[in-house]
């Protein structure tokens, strides 16, 4: 091992004060730590899908030549410490004694001057500046300069940035003048450190090095920045005593190292010369149906890196068909991994124990541990996944071979993980400007990604989802999209962002006849190099079709319907579309039937207590369940976001029509014998009006644009699943339609504002979305201001939010007056003095609540949260020490469940959820 030259070893990378004692780890050493776990990520971490799209981003695509530049980056990638600016920096927190022991040391080295150096403009020059600005004067170009300058998570935004450092040159020589000794001393050691890295890596000079294009480039920078906080991790990589001057035997420490790091091997995708029998394997089908045997003969045929629009009913085994599907293009691709995204918390935890079972299936198969992860903001309570990761011993034989590995569980490395579940903003991520996006770019990229339920995402995620795709089809990894149906317009977007990512020309793309606008159904749609193709199954549902009886009802009749329902047996499903709604129908039909007869659900309820609900009714109307004679079942959205339950029959808020078949699709959703006067599905629609004078809630949720047009294509039946694409299309799609003259004119104005509206969610959402890929693009064949944005440092829920453009709600944690303290709500014991109990901060922290939007909209967000955190600091202050709790913001109802907030009376009920009432000046509501 060629080392660097001796004084280098004086210049620290890393110092500490620990237990009253002092640390500190060499540049040198740490240069080497990096380089080591870059070429082990290299050669066991990457897929084989990921090695090949480095190799053929570079101007000479030579797999020698990748392995090569993964070592030098890793091993140059700190030369910016390599700098009086650096050497000179104070520890943190202060530690006067250990910067003086360290700088002594540099002065006895022959930096002299270095202890009385006095820097003003510092911290113009961070490291990460420094290095790519040191390797620019040693002639390397901008694609690598540009990696080292961006591992701290983003690359400078313009060229001018380093071009500028010129002006200090003191921060990179310690003097002005290059006749100085000590100005050549560290321009010799500079020089140092590249010739070292190049040496070690296997080039003689940096002429050698290769042009990387843009996608390597971002890619590469995700694997540094992976490489150097693996390195830097203590637990892997420690520091030595500041007595020591190296590493004893530095190559234990690289494998001891990397061993305590890695906790699995890849997956390596069996091949099945009939993928029919995964299906038996997995799921213990006897046989695919049709459209699923379909759907994997097409992925069979494929050259895999292709995107595929999977359309068909609720419950046709459309989730089975995908995963077979990740089985196949992993191993036509050379994936190693699975992303799978859905539109919320609900649903990500509801597919979860599905892909852990299929998951544990191929790990026993493969006979080796794969690691899982659910991501989403409240992943760590769901009790399956946090058990899995407490209770993880991969060193003792388990039941199960699926394990948790918990270096994955920061919210910058969850995209790391091989196999993850979770919403669907984890994808969306990838297209928004923020620091260390080349993580999100690096993990996704060596999966194979499924989105379920696309037909949910507006008009604005779709901005976002859409980016994505192209820099997906840059990478060539594979797409599965699952939807009940889509939109014409969105299935051509989707799949033409993918195409643009690949490098294709709209002129060179061949779209079979009608791909894009067909209302065909069920129906596959994918890419076969250039080629758009379709494969329709009209008619293979012909056993499952139904007719639905459809009935518009004027809001006032509401009661007298639930009247004349509720005086038979069955199962009454009623889903309004605000929270308030959904409240004032319970109150009533509570008062005029029982508490009993009736349960609601909606999204104001705490977490805990929804959790319940969901598990309630899944028991009472899920499937093979124990049917009670009669139940009202009053819900918002979540009901048709989630659940697998089963009404009688079905009472619906207007809503558009792919949100209504939504509803829809939770009636007469089992084979079960009905009530006699059930034994045929109908749908009671409210909220539909001549004049379109539609709800206030339900118009400024969904506008008043897409109610018109689901109104007027709503007839009095619906036939499933053959009529599904059909309305949908004609709702979403150009159809003009012509009302009374006297209410055309309002819908042209719907129409008009719906046009506006979404223009402006593009307008925004470009505001924070990255560019499109390169390509070919010389002008933009760098990563320099790739994530050129005012709002990069914005929190992560923050982000969240971005990518979703909803208005920013606050999460409380809820709890209730006991005693002198507080507990849960219906338990009556008090908390509070056992706060310390991990178990119990855990159980504390799932009692989350959404507060209203009168509490949250930009105008009094910022004093509603000032006044909790006041409130916070007087009565919960010891939650700042607890892990599970720290950060969050929590209330305390009082005995009459009630709390004051910024002029609210918010009051909780077990029955009804959170509600809340304006409160006049002198407190009265």
């Amino acid at each position: 091992m060629f080392i660097i030259e001796s004084v280098n070893s004086n210049l620290w990378a890393k110092k500490q004060e620990k237990f009253g004692q002092y640390f500190w780890l060499p540049l040198s050493q740490h240069l080497d730590d990096t380089r080591y776990i870059a070429e082990r990520l290299w050669e066991l971490w990457l897929s084989e899908g990921q090695r090949q799209l480095i190799i053929y981003s570079l101007s000479e695509p030579v797999e020698d030549i990748a392995k090569k530049l993964i070592s030098f980056l890793g091993a140059i990638h700190d030369l910016g410490k390599a700098t009086p600016a650096f050497q000179a920096k104070e520890s943190f927190p202060r530690k006067k004694d250990l910067d003086l022991q360290l700088l002594e040391r540099l002065e006895k080295g022959g930096f002299i001057g270095i202890t009385q150096a006095i820097l003003p403009s510092s911290r113009m020059s961070p490291h990460a500046l420094a290095g790519q600005t040191i390797l620019s004067w040693h002639g390397v170009g901008d694609d690598i300069g540009s990696i080292v300058g961006g591992h701290h998570g983003k690359p400078i935004d313009q060229k001018k940035q380093y071009i500028k450092q010129y002006a200090f040159s003191e921060n990179y020589f310690q003097e002005d003048s290059p006749e100085k000794s000590i100005y050549q001393k560290w321009k010799r050691i500079q020089t140092d450190v590249i010739n070292w890295a190049l040496k070690i890596s296997g080039f003689n000079s940096v002429e050698e090095l290769p042009k990387i294009s843009q996608k390597g480039q971002i890619i590469l920078s995700g694997l540094l920045i992976m490489a150097d906080w693996i390195a830097s991790n203590e637990d892997y990589f420690p520091l030595i005593g500041i007595e020591e001057m190296k590493i004893k035997y530095p190559e234990i420490r690289y494998t001891s190292g990397w061993k305590k790091w890695i906790k699995s091997y890849q997956w390596e995708p069996e091949y099945y010369s009939v993928p029919q029998e995964l299906y038996e394997k997995r799921f213990g089908f006897k046989e695919p149906h049709n459209i699923q045997k379909t759907f994997t003969d097409i992925i069979e045929q494929s050259a895999g890196s292709e995107i595929f629009i999977l359309e068909a009913p609720m419950g046709i085994g459309k989730t089975e068909a995908a995963l077979i599907g990740v089985e196949q293009l992993a191993k036509k691709t050379g994936r190693n991994g699975l992303f799978f995204g859905l539109p919320t918390q609900a649903t990500s935890n509801g597919i979860y124990p599905r892909i852990y079972s299929w998951l544990n299936k191929i790990s026993k198969e493969f006979d080796e541990n794969l690691p899982i992860r659910l991501a989403h903001g409240k992943a760590a309570l769901n009790d399956d996944f946090s058990s899995l990761a407490r209770n993880i011993n991969i060193d003792e034989e388990r039941k199960d071979s699926i394990f948790v590995n918990e270096w994955f569980s920061g919210r910058k490395t969850t995209a790391l993980d091989d196999f993850v579940v979770g919403t669907v903003d984890q994808f969306l991520l990838l297209a928004l400007k923020q620091k260390h996006l080349a993580l999100r770019h690096l993990g996704f990229s060596k999966k194979v990604i499924i989105i379920d339920e696309v037909h949910s995402y507006d008009a604005y995620m779709s901005q976002y989802l859409e980016r994505a795709l192209e820099w997906m089809g840059a990478y060539e990894v594979p797409i599965i999209i699952l939807s009940a149906t889509l939109a014409a317009d969105s299935r051509k977007r989707l799949i033409e962002s993918y195409i643009k990512g690949k490098g294709f020309k709209k002129t060179e793309v061949e779209v079979q006849a009608g791909a894009y606008q067909t209302d065909a159904y069920p129906i596959i749609t994918y890419t076969d190099g250039k080629q758009v193709k379709q494969v329709s199954h009209t008619g293979t549902l012909k056993e499952n079709e139904v007719t639905v009886q459809v009935e518009k009802i004027d809001e006032e009749a509401v009661h007298s319907l639930i009247d004349i329902l509720s005086k038979q047996d069955g199962i009454i499903g009623i889903i309004v579309n605000t929270v308030k709604r959904s409240q004032d129908l319970a109150k009533y039909c509570i008062e005029k039937y029982d508490e009993e007869t009736v349960e609601l659900l909606h999204s104001n309820f705490i977490a805990t207590d929804r959790t319940k609900k969901e598990e309630n009714l899944l028991k009472m109307i899920g499937k093979n369940a124990k049917r009670p004679k009669h139940k009202i079942i009053i819900g918002t959205q979540v009901i048709e976001q989630s659940l697998d339950i089963d009404f009688d029959v079905l009472i619906s808020d207007l809503a558009p029509m792919d949100l209504l078949l939504q509803r829809v699709g939770r009636l007469h959703r089992h084979k079960i014998d009905r009530p006699k006067n059930h034994k045929t599905p109908k749908l009671y629609v409210i909220g539909t009006d001549d004049q379109l004078a539609f709800e206030e809630g339900s118009k400024y949720i969904y506008g008043g644009y897409l109610l018109a047009r689901t109104q007027y294509f709503l007839k009095d039946s619906i036939n499933l699943p053959t009529q599904i694409s059909t309305l949908v299309q004609n709702v979403y799609g150009n159809k003009e339609i012509v009302f009374e003259p006297e209410v055309q004119k309002e819908y042209l104005e719907m129409k008009k504002k719906n046009k506006e509206a979404i223009q402006q969610k593009k307008r925004k959402a470009n505001t924070f979305r990255i560019a499109r890929p390169a390509g070919a693009s010389i002008r933009r064949n760098t990563i320099i201001g790739w994530l050129d944005s005012s709002v990069i440092n914005q929190s992560e829920e923050r982000a969240y939010a971005q990518v979703r453009d909803i208005n920013e709600t606050i999460e409380v944690i809820a709890l209730k007056k006991v005693e002198d303290g507080y507990g849960l709500f219906n338990e009556e014991v008090n908390l509070s003095h056992e706060i310390d109990d991990f178990n119990i901060s855990k159980e504390i922290a799932k009692h989350t609540l959404r507060l209203p939007f009168a509490l949250s909209y930009p105008k009094v967000i910022d004093e509603t949260i000032d006044l909790l955190e006041k409130e916070n600091e007087r009565t919960l202050k010891d939650w700042q020490n607890q892990s599970w709790l720290r950060g969050s913001l929590g209330i305390i109802f009082d005995e009459n469940n009630q709390y004051r907030l910024n002029g609210y009376l918010l009051t909780y009920d077990t029955k009804y959820g959170l509600t809340y009432d304006k409160e006049e000046k002198n407190g009265k509501v």
